[in-house]
């Protein structure tokens, strides 16, 4: 029998990486849409890697909210329950 504590624990960190995957995921693609669009500019492969790595980490792990979340959660969950 799974603890109910574990089971909502499981489920919170499920969905934030399915979250954080599928936000990636479309930052991806659309990187690569507007990369199409700027070809005629002559970017560096070097530069737009950059931009997609901050890009990609600002909209997902050090977005100010969801790294609230995460510390709390952590914080909540490191610290078993005392009763």
């Amino acid at each position: 029998m799974i603890e109910p504590y574990a089971f909502v624990r499981f489920v919170t960190i499920s969905l934030g990486t399915v979250w954080t995957v599928a936000g990636i995921a479309r930052a991806l693609r659309t990187a690569r849409e507007w990369r199409v669009k700027l070809e005629p500019l002559a970017l560096d492969d070097a530069w737009w890697r950059k931009e997609l790595t901050i890009a990609c980490l600002r909209a997902t792990v050090l977005d100010p909210v969801n790294l609230a979340l995460l510390c709390l959660l952590l914080g909540l969950w490191s610290h078993g329950l005392r009763g």
